[in-house]
């Protein structure tokens, strides 16, 4: 026979355990939808004590756009964890509430067996807790991390997700994130080696490189993206084919890759209008024509010079 359950033992224990419950409950829906604007005040906050005092504007700018990163990132795993708390704590006071204590420390137990079991994991939360609070990289920067260097779409306490330059999606556990290059952090040196002729006037060379750093700077496309305006450095080397100028500047993170391909636009135009030479390797190729002997090809090689580097 089918055993029909004792309505009165759960009517009296709905009279005695039902209000709590339901209290229990609704506490734990109000502080879901609290959780994400009370991680915004807190981070906001926090950045805000921390914000450094930078006298030059334009670094200032960009230290707030980065701070934009860092609130968008930070928000969503310190939501995430305030969820968890959450949960975690509405779990004990329920179990605490049905008297199942011995199950509490049951589960601790079972905690701990995990946490000796994947000792891996671990070590990526742990590392995971670090990013959050060092804050190497944040979402939309561009980093290098275990070999693998891409625009970071997500940080989570166990991974990080990047995304190369061909779209591949790289998810990283954090433990790998010991070393972190992040690519795109306020700001980047620019650096373009230009290699001219010896016998180049180097006074007349670094005055077109002036004209054309300061002209690149006054340009309304590149004047909010160059922080220091592009200038000689010094002479980098001599080579074989000639003396190496290294021309250095400061831009925005996110134009590191851009900048450095406009200036040498700029400096070859400059330079070509100007008459300095910019040595390259030539090479002499020979042909095969229809009908031709390899017999007759090597006597009409042999009257040219024989093919290689001029």
């Amino acid at each position: 026979m089918t055993q029909v359950p004792d309505t009165g033992q759960l009517s009296a224990f709905l009279q005695v355990r039902g209000l709590p419950m339901l209290a229990l409950l609704v506490v734990t829906l109000i502080a879901f939808r609290a959780v994400r604007p009370l991680a915004h005040r807190l981070i906001i906050r926090a950045l805000e004590r921390r914000a450094p005092g930078d006298a030059d504007p334009e670094v200032a700018a960009l230290a707030v756009e980065e701070s934009r990163k860092r609130v968008t990132t930070l928000e969503d795993l310190v939501a995430t964890f305030l969820k968890i708390l959450v949960v975690t704590v509405a779990v004990l006071v329920l179990l605490t509430m049905l008297d199942l204590l011995p199950v509490i420390a049951g589960l601790g137990i079972l905690v701990a067996a995990l946490t000796l079991a994947g000792q891996s994991i671990v070590l990526d939360f742990l590392m995971g807790v670090l990013i959050v609070l060092e804050g190497p990289y944040y979402k939309g920067d561009w980093v290098q991390i275990g070999g693998v260097e891409g625009e970071v779409e997500d940080v989570g306490l166990r991974r990080t997700v990047l995304r190369d330059s061909t779209g591949t999606v790289h998810s990283v556990s954090n433990s790998s994130a010991r070393t972190a290059s992040n690519l795109t952090r306020i700001y980047a040196r620019m650096q373009v080696d230009v290699t001219v002729a010896y016998g180049t006037d180097l006074d007349r060379a670094t005055g077109i490189i002036d004209q054309v750093g300061a002209a690149m700077a006054a340009d309304e496309a590149w004047s909010g993206r160059l922080l220091e305006t592009p200038r000689l450095l010094r002479v980098d080397a001599l080579g074989e084919l000639g003396m190496t100028l290294r021309v250095a500047g400061k831009v925005r993170a996110a134009d590191r890759w851009v900048a450095p391909g406009e200036l040498r636009k700029r400096l070859i135009d400059a330079f070509q209008a100007s008459g300095i030479e910019i040595p390259v390797r030539g090479r002499v190729v020979l042909a095969r024509e229809p009908g031709a002997s390899d017999a007759g090809i090597a006597a009409e090689g042999s009257e040219r010079g024989s093919a290689g580097e001029v």
